[in-house]
Protein backbone atom coordinates (compact mmCIF):
# COMPACT_ATOMS: atom_id res chain seq x y z
CA UNK A 1 0.00 0.00 0.00
CA UNK A 2 1.35 3.63 -0.78
CA UNK A 3 -0.32 6.23 1.38
CA UNK A 4 0.08 9.61 -0.18
CA UNK A 5 0.07 9.06 -3.58
CA UNK A 6 1.54 11.94 -5.13
CA UNK A 7 4.06 12.38 -7.91
CA UNK A 8 6.51 10.04 -6.07
CA UNK A 9 4.32 7.48 -4.36
CA UNK A 10 2.41 6.85 -7.80
CA UNK A 11 5.60 6.63 -9.70
CA UNK A 12 6.89 3.79 -7.07
CA UNK A 13 3.76 2.03 -6.23
CA UNK A 14 2.94 2.28 -10.09
CA UNK A 15 6.09 0.89 -10.60
CA UNK A 16 5.58 -1.87 -8.49
CA UNK A 17 2.19 -2.43 -9.92
CA UNK A 18 3.64 -2.94 -13.08
CA UNK A 19 5.79 -5.54 -12.25
CA UNK A 20 3.07 -7.66 -10.87
CA UNK A 21 2.52 -6.93 -7.33
CA UNK A 22 -0.83 -6.07 -5.23
CA UNK A 23 -0.95 -2.57 -4.69
CA UNK A 24 -3.37 -0.08 -3.51
CA UNK A 25 -2.52 3.71 -3.49
CA UNK A 26 -4.75 6.12 -1.26
CA UNK A 27 -4.35 9.36 -2.18
CA UNK A 28 -6.48 12.66 -3.37
CA UNK A 29 -9.51 11.69 -4.76
CA UNK A 30 -8.92 14.03 -8.05
CA UNK A 31 -5.86 12.06 -8.95
CA UNK A 32 -6.85 8.57 -7.70
CA UNK A 33 -10.13 8.89 -9.95
CA UNK A 34 -8.17 9.98 -13.05
CA UNK A 35 -6.08 6.71 -12.44
CA UNK A 36 -9.11 4.24 -11.56
CA UNK A 37 -10.31 5.49 -15.44
CA UNK A 38 -7.71 6.05 -17.16
CA UNK A 39 -4.65 3.92 -15.79
CA UNK A 40 -1.58 5.55 -14.50
CA UNK A 41 1.44 6.89 -16.67
CA UNK A 42 4.89 6.78 -15.95
CA UNK A 43 7.71 8.29 -18.13
CA UNK A 44 11.43 9.74 -17.43
CA UNK A 45 14.48 8.23 -16.45
CA UNK A 46 12.46 5.11 -15.13
CA UNK A 47 11.37 4.17 -18.83
CA UNK A 48 7.99 4.03 -20.44
CA UNK A 49 4.90 2.21 -18.29
CA UNK A 50 1.08 2.57 -19.05
CA UNK A 51 -0.37 0.75 -16.03
CA UNK A 52 -3.79 -0.63 -15.75
CA UNK A 53 -3.85 -2.92 -13.26
CA UNK A 54 -4.09 -0.98 -10.08
CA UNK A 55 -6.46 -0.15 -7.35
CA UNK A 56 -6.86 3.72 -6.47
CA UNK A 57 -8.61 4.90 -2.82
CA UNK A 58 -9.36 7.91 -1.90
CA UNK A 59 -9.37 6.26 1.91
CA UNK A 60 -8.08 3.25 3.31
CA UNK A 61 -10.05 -0.06 2.54
CA UNK A 62 -10.19 -0.91 6.90
CA UNK A 63 -10.50 -4.53 5.39
CA UNK A 64 -7.07 -4.30 3.91
CA UNK A 65 -4.27 -5.65 5.62
CA UNK A 66 -0.83 -4.63 3.86
CA UNK A 67 2.32 -6.59 4.19
CA UNK A 68 4.05 -2.78 3.28
CA UNK A 69 3.12 0.68 3.81
CA UNK A 70 4.94 2.90 1.89
CA UNK A 71 4.48 6.94 3.62
CA UNK A 72 4.69 9.29 0.94
CA UNK A 73 3.05 11.97 2.38
CA UNK A 74 4.38 15.49 2.75
CA UNK A 75 5.91 15.30 6.53
CA UNK A 76 3.15 17.29 8.18
CA UNK A 77 0.40 15.17 7.13
CA UNK A 78 2.53 11.73 9.02
CA UNK A 79 0.54 11.87 12.44
CA UNK A 80 -2.88 12.43 9.89
CA UNK A 81 -1.58 9.29 8.04
CA UNK A 82 -0.92 6.90 10.99
CA UNK A 83 -3.75 7.62 12.74
CA UNK A 84 -5.94 7.26 9.29
CA UNK A 85 -3.93 3.98 8.61
CA UNK A 86 -4.41 2.53 12.93
CA UNK A 87 -7.62 0.28 11.54
CA UNK A 88 -5.53 -1.42 8.91
CA UNK A 89 -1.88 -2.58 10.84
CA UNK A 90 -3.15 -2.06 14.81
CA UNK A 91 -3.47 -5.83 14.75
CA UNK A 92 -1.63 -6.55 11.15
CA UNK A 93 1.74 -7.49 14.15
CA UNK A 94 3.69 -8.57 10.52
CA UNK A 95 2.82 -4.82 8.80
CA UNK A 96 5.71 -2.81 8.13
CA UNK A 97 5.53 1.33 7.56
CA UNK A 98 8.48 2.33 5.46
CA UNK A 99 9.07 6.10 5.42
CA UNK A 100 9.85 7.90 2.04
CA UNK A 101 9.50 11.18 3.08
CA UNK A 102 11.78 14.66 3.29
CA UNK A 103 12.89 16.12 6.47
CA UNK A 104 13.80 14.94 10.03
CA UNK A 105 11.25 12.78 12.29
CA UNK A 106 8.86 10.94 10.47
CA UNK A 107 10.39 7.66 11.71
CA UNK A 108 9.49 8.88 14.97
CA UNK A 109 6.25 9.69 14.78
CA UNK A 110 5.85 6.30 12.92
CA UNK A 111 7.28 4.50 15.44
CA UNK A 112 4.75 5.96 18.15
CA UNK A 113 2.13 3.92 16.25
CA UNK A 114 3.71 0.73 15.23
CA UNK A 115 6.83 0.40 16.88
CA UNK A 116 10.46 0.89 16.27
CA UNK A 117 10.91 -3.02 15.08
CA UNK A 118 7.56 -2.23 12.29
CA UNK A 119 9.47 1.39 11.37
CA UNK A 120 11.81 1.61 8.21
CA UNK A 121 13.66 5.40 7.01
CA UNK A 122 13.94 5.57 3.40
CA UNK A 123 15.99 7.83 1.61
CA UNK A 124 14.56 8.92 -1.93
CA UNK A 125 16.73 12.06 -3.55
CA UNK A 126 15.24 11.68 -7.00
CA UNK A 127 13.13 14.26 -8.72
CA UNK A 128 9.28 13.47 -9.45
CA UNK A 129 6.69 15.26 -11.15
CA UNK A 130 3.07 15.55 -11.81
CA UNK A 131 2.92 16.31 -15.52
CA UNK A 132 -1.39 15.70 -14.85
CA UNK A 133 -3.51 13.56 -12.77
CA UNK A 134 -2.30 10.36 -13.38
CA UNK A 135 0.85 10.63 -15.36
CA UNK A 136 3.91 10.98 -13.38
CA UNK A 137 7.21 11.96 -14.87
CA UNK A 138 10.66 10.56 -13.14
CA UNK A 139 12.89 13.69 -13.99
CA UNK A 140 16.22 13.21 -12.08
CA UNK A 141 18.21 10.86 -9.65
CA UNK A 142 21.72 11.71 -7.39
CA UNK A 143 21.93 8.46 -5.80
CA UNK A 144 19.59 5.12 -5.33
CA UNK A 145 16.78 4.89 -2.91
CA UNK A 146 17.98 4.06 0.84
CA UNK A 147 16.00 1.69 3.11
CA UNK A 148 16.91 0.55 6.26
CA UNK A 149 16.05 0.34 9.96
CA UNK A 150 16.45 2.35 12.83
CA UNK A 151 18.76 0.32 14.41
CA UNK A 152 21.05 -0.17 11.65
CA UNK A 153 20.42 -4.26 11.21
CA UNK A 154 19.79 -5.68 7.37
CA UNK A 155 17.55 -7.91 7.89
CA UNK A 156 16.46 -10.69 5.61
CA UNK A 157 12.94 -8.81 5.02
CA UNK A 158 14.54 -5.47 4.58
CA UNK A 159 16.80 -7.64 1.88
CA UNK A 160 13.36 -8.82 0.38
CA UNK A 161 11.64 -5.28 0.18
CA UNK A 162 14.74 -3.88 -1.52
CA UNK A 163 14.88 -6.84 -3.79
CA UNK A 164 11.45 -6.20 -4.89
CA UNK A 165 12.03 -2.47 -5.66
CA UNK A 166 15.31 -3.12 -7.82
CA UNK A 167 13.33 -6.33 -9.87
CA UNK A 168 10.75 -3.49 -10.53
CA UNK A 169 12.94 -1.33 -11.86
CA UNK A 170 13.36 0.97 -8.79
CA UNK A 171 16.94 1.27 -8.16
CA UNK A 172 17.34 0.82 -4.39
CA UNK A 173 20.26 -0.33 -1.68
CA UNK A 174 19.80 -1.44 1.76
CA UNK A 175 21.44 0.20 4.49
CA UNK A 176 22.59 -0.03 8.10
CA UNK A 177 23.24 3.69 8.51
CA UNK A 178 19.35 4.94 7.17
CA UNK A 179 19.36 7.94 9.68
CA UNK A 180 22.88 8.91 8.12
CA UNK A 181 21.21 8.89 4.66
CA UNK A 182 18.18 10.87 6.04
CA UNK A 183 20.20 13.25 7.57
CA UNK A 184 22.56 13.81 4.37
CA UNK A 185 19.30 14.22 2.60
CA UNK A 186 18.14 17.06 4.69
CA UNK A 187 21.53 18.98 3.72
CA UNK A 188 20.43 18.51 0.12
CA UNK A 189 16.80 19.54 0.18
CA UNK A 190 17.49 22.77 2.66
CA UNK A 191 20.43 23.58 0.27
CA UNK A 192 18.34 23.17 -3.23
CA UNK A 193 14.75 23.16 -2.66
CA UNK A 194 13.87 26.53 -0.46
CA UNK A 195 16.54 28.69 -2.68
CA UNK A 196 14.79 26.57 -5.87
CA UNK A 197 11.29 28.13 -4.78
CA UNK A 198 12.26 32.07 -3.67
CA UNK A 199 14.51 32.36 -7.12
CA UNK A 200 12.01 30.08 -9.17
CA UNK A 201 14.67 28.23 -11.01
CA UNK A 202 15.97 24.92 -11.50
CA UNK A 203 18.39 23.01 -8.80
CA UNK A 204 21.89 23.77 -11.57
CA UNK A 205 21.57 27.79 -11.29
CA UNK A 206 21.89 27.72 -8.11
CA UNK A 207 25.91 26.93 -8.55
CA UNK A 208 25.97 30.62 -9.65
CA UNK A 209 28.06 32.27 -7.29
CA UNK A 210 25.62 34.64 -5.75
CA UNK A 211 23.40 32.15 -5.33
CA UNK A 212 25.70 29.04 -3.99
CA UNK A 213 27.16 31.67 -1.51
CA UNK A 214 24.03 31.40 0.41
CA UNK A 215 24.07 27.46 0.06
CA UNK A 216 27.42 28.00 2.32
CA UNK A 217 26.21 30.14 5.08
CA UNK A 218 22.83 27.87 5.48
CA UNK A 219 24.80 24.47 5.08
CA UNK A 220 27.99 25.95 7.64
CA UNK A 221 24.80 26.47 10.18
CA UNK A 222 23.84 23.43 9.68
CA UNK A 223 26.84 21.46 10.02
CA UNK A 224 27.37 23.17 13.17
CA UNK A 225 23.56 21.91 14.89
CA UNK A 226 24.33 18.60 13.27
CA UNK A 227 27.43 18.28 15.01
CA UNK A 228 25.96 19.44 18.59
CA UNK A 229 23.20 16.71 18.00
CA UNK A 230 25.80 14.15 17.36
CA UNK A 231 24.85 13.28 13.99
CA UNK A 232 27.08 11.01 12.23
CA UNK A 233 27.39 12.10 8.39
CA UNK A 234 29.32 11.03 5.17
CA UNK A 235 31.34 14.81 5.59
CA UNK A 236 34.08 15.75 8.34
CA UNK A 237 33.24 19.38 7.53
CA UNK A 238 30.72 21.63 5.84
CA UNK A 239 33.48 22.36 3.26
CA UNK A 240 33.50 18.71 1.99
CA UNK A 241 30.04 18.20 1.47
CA UNK A 242 29.71 21.30 -0.22
CA UNK A 243 32.57 20.19 -2.86
CA UNK A 244 30.03 16.88 -3.06
CA UNK A 245 27.12 19.15 -3.88
CA UNK A 246 28.71 21.59 -6.09
CA UNK A 247 30.60 18.75 -8.12
CA UNK A 248 28.28 15.78 -7.67
CA UNK A 249 24.79 16.14 -6.68
CA UNK A 250 23.69 19.97 -8.61
CA UNK A 251 25.04 18.06 -12.03
CA UNK A 252 22.60 15.19 -11.64
CA UNK A 253 20.02 17.12 -10.70
CA UNK A 254 20.03 20.60 -12.29
CA UNK A 255 17.02 20.43 -14.43
CA UNK A 256 14.80 19.80 -11.56
CA UNK A 257 12.38 22.03 -10.11
CA UNK A 258 11.91 21.89 -6.59
CA UNK A 259 8.76 20.59 -4.98
CA UNK A 260 8.88 23.34 -2.64
CA UNK A 261 7.98 25.73 -5.37
CA UNK A 262 5.43 23.68 -6.90
CA UNK A 263 3.96 23.89 -3.15
CA UNK A 264 3.65 27.13 -3.50
CA UNK A 265 2.90 28.05 -7.45
CA UNK A 266 -0.39 26.03 -6.14
CA UNK A 267 -0.77 27.53 -2.98
CA UNK A 268 0.02 25.10 -0.45
CA UNK A 269 1.95 24.46 2.58
CA UNK A 270 5.12 23.78 2.41
CA UNK A 271 8.00 20.95 4.19
CA UNK A 272 10.03 23.96 5.10
CA UNK A 273 9.62 23.57 9.01
CA UNK A 274 11.21 20.26 8.15
CA UNK A 275 14.51 21.17 6.39
CA UNK A 276 15.71 24.67 7.37
CA UNK A 277 13.42 24.87 10.06
CA UNK A 278 15.00 21.82 11.79
CA UNK A 279 17.92 23.84 12.16
CA UNK A 280 16.42 26.45 13.39
CA UNK A 281 14.79 24.56 16.14
CA UNK A 282 17.86 22.63 16.97
CA UNK A 283 20.26 25.31 17.14
CA UNK A 284 18.07 27.61 19.58
CA UNK A 285 17.89 24.21 21.67
CA UNK A 286 22.02 24.52 21.72
CA UNK A 287 22.32 28.42 21.32
CA UNK A 288 23.69 28.08 18.11
CA UNK A 289 22.59 31.16 15.96
CA UNK A 290 21.19 30.18 12.53
CA UNK A 291 19.90 33.43 10.57
CA UNK A 292 20.76 32.25 7.17
CA UNK A 293 17.83 29.02 8.20
CA UNK A 294 16.01 31.34 9.80
CA UNK A 295 15.74 34.21 6.99
CA UNK A 296 14.97 31.01 4.66
CA UNK A 297 11.63 29.61 6.53
CA UNK A 298 10.71 33.63 6.85
CA UNK A 299 10.66 33.86 3.28
CA UNK A 300 9.22 30.79 2.28
CA UNK A 301 6.36 31.00 5.21
CA UNK A 302 5.59 34.66 3.86
CA UNK A 303 5.72 33.33 0.04
CA UNK A 304 3.15 30.49 1.51
CA UNK A 305 1.01 33.16 2.74
CA UNK A 306 1.18 35.54 -0.38
CA UNK A 307 0.16 32.51 -2.65
CA UNK A 308 -2.75 31.42 -0.41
Amino acid sequence: MVMGAGALGSAIGGMLADAGHDVTLIGKERYVSCIRERGLVISGIWGTHIVKDIRALSEPDVTCEPEVVLLTTKSFDTEAAMKALQPLIVDASDTVVISLQNGIGNEEQIARYVGENRTLGGMVITGFEMLQPGDVKVTVSADTIKIGKLNNEITPRVRKIVAVFNEAGIPSDAVDNIRTHIWAKVLYSAALNPLSAIFRVTYGKLAQPHAFAIIEDLIHEAFAVVKAENVTLFWDCAEDYLEYLRHTQIPKTEKHHSSMLNDIERGRKTEIEFLNGVFVKQGKKHHIPTPVNETIVRVIKFLEARES
